[in-house]
């Protein structure tokens, strides 16, 4: 599968060599080109030219890589779903500080908005959507486990657990919509504080030590 995923580190295995590092990390800049256009422009308008020019490629150069806009596309969103399942960092210290770092750090970003340009073009561009589908159903399974590693129910439901995070991202993805209507960030935010107040109660930060 094509991929977005640069070396990581400042080293580079051996074995690799470097036209396979200098390979990497110029369809990591591709699609950070395609990040940063599905952000700006939306789906429809981030084009290979587009995306050539923004990140100071010829067209060749992106087509050696990504020989069309659904593999440029596809192989973005394993990038993008990537950064939304990593590790969350230092440990918060209640539920209200981790839903409100969900929103900070992983929803209210561009890359988010970026991934949510690919989604909403997949509900009706079907070869679109059969590109990524297992993507996201193994993105979805790894959001679901993630919150149970990360939270338990004062009910002692795991499914209620499963169901109220995945209600929160919903709800946090719908606010990023609504921002085309003209509700600034400030009343956005007044409404993520509100939805944590009603959720934080029912549920509790596991004890990850």
């Amino acid at each position: 599968m094509l991929s977005c995923q640069s070396v990581s580190g400042g080293s580079v295995n051996l074995e690799v060599g470097l036209q396979q590092a200098k390979s990497e990390r110029a369809r990591a800049a591709i699609c950070d080109a395609t990040i940063a256009s599905l952000a700006a422009v939306g789906y429809a308008e981030t084009s290979i030219n587009r995306v050539a020019a923004m990140a100071d490629f010829s067209k060749g150069a992106v087509q050696h890589h990504f020989p069309t806009k659904e593999d440029l596309i596809a192989a973005t969103v394993d990038a993008l779903l990537l950064r939304t399942v990593q590790s969350r960092g230092k440990k918060p210290a209640t539920v209200e500080d981790a839903l409100l770092s969900a929103w900070q750090r992983f929803i209210n970003t561009p890359a988010y908005r970026a991934l949510m340009e690919v989604l909403n073009a997949a509900r009706t561009d079907m070869a679109l959507q059969q590109r990524i589908s297992s993507e996201l159903l193994d993105w979805g399974q790894k959001l679901d486990r993630q919150s149970l590693a990360s939270y338990q129910a004062v009910s002692g439901d795991d499914d209620e657990v499963v169901m109220l995070l995945n209600m929160t991202r919903s709800f946090m993805r719908g606010l990023l919509v609504q921002e085309q209507y003209g509700v600034g960030a400030a009343a956005t935010l007044d409404y993520v504080r509100k939805w944590i107040e009603l959720i934080a109660p029912l549920l509790e930060l596991k004890d990850n030590k």
